[in-house]
């Protein structure tokens, strides 16, 4: 988890927020809960692009998003962990996966919450981070740790060197290249078809191609259990 320490700015009573959320209604719901525990929402933005844009200007004490965002969420996460240090990142979704949770706390988010708490637990929630306490909800605790002890990554040789594939990455990638579709894939895995296609983005890049179905066929070359 990322590692920067509160700032004097975060002592204030009323912290400032940037919302990225694809969804209209949830983000007005979001601002409704936040606004009426005494927090300041400067802006919201409903694409990764938009949100890193609003962010490095604003420079909030917290920026939350949701990792559905068009436009590569966890790239933005990364960005504004690096552009933006004051900045305490927290994600709040629906994925529960564990590899969604090791993506998005490795490039540097400081925190993992999962939708459905309420606005008043969600607003305590974020006071709590800005004074340095952990940001995790308690389900994806305990299958971050069950995803840990489970599986190790897994190397997959190329021609040009091994590319290290994470067990879910991995998964995907056999399902990929037996011809299974995305939704077929999601229902295997118990994931939604979002983020089976956050997955096979991430394969394409790994890989090096430029994409699915390019993927497909080196997975089928390659790709052996």
């Amino acid at each position: 988890m990322n590692s920067r320490k509160p700032g004097a700015a975060r002592g204030r009573d009323q912290p400032s927020v940037v919302l990225a959320d694809p969804d209209h209604a949830y983000r007005d719901s979001m601002r409704e809960a936040l606004q009426a525990d005494g927090f300041r929402v400067l802006a919201e933005a409903e694409d990764a692009g938009g949100a890193v844009g609003t962010v490095l200007r604003a420079r909030p004490d917290i920026f939350l998003l949701d990792l559905d965002l068009s436009g590569r969420a966890l790239t933005a996460i990364a960005r504004i962990a690096t552009g933006a240090a004051s900045t305490l990142v927290v994600v709040l979704t629906a994925s529960e996966d564990p590899e969604d949770v090791v993506a998005a706390l490795e490039r540097g988010a400081s925190g993992y919450l999962l939708k459905g708490m309420s606005g008043e637990r969600l607003a305590s929630t974020l006071r709590a981070a800005l004074r340095g306490e952990p940001a995790v909800s308690r389900a994806v605790v305990s299958h971050l740790v069950d995803e840990i002890r489970r599986l190790p990554a897994r190397q997959l040789a190329l021609p040009e060197g091994a590319v290290t594939l994470t067990p879910r990455e991995w998964q995907v990638g056999q399902l990929l290249r037996e011809g299974e579709s995305t939704g077929e894939i999601a229902a295997r895995l118990g994931l939604s078809p979002v983020t089976v296609r956050r997955h096979v983005g991430l394969l394409v890049q790994k890989l090096g191609v430029s994409d699915r179905a390019a993927a497909v066929e080196m997975l089928r070359t390659f790709g052996r259990r």
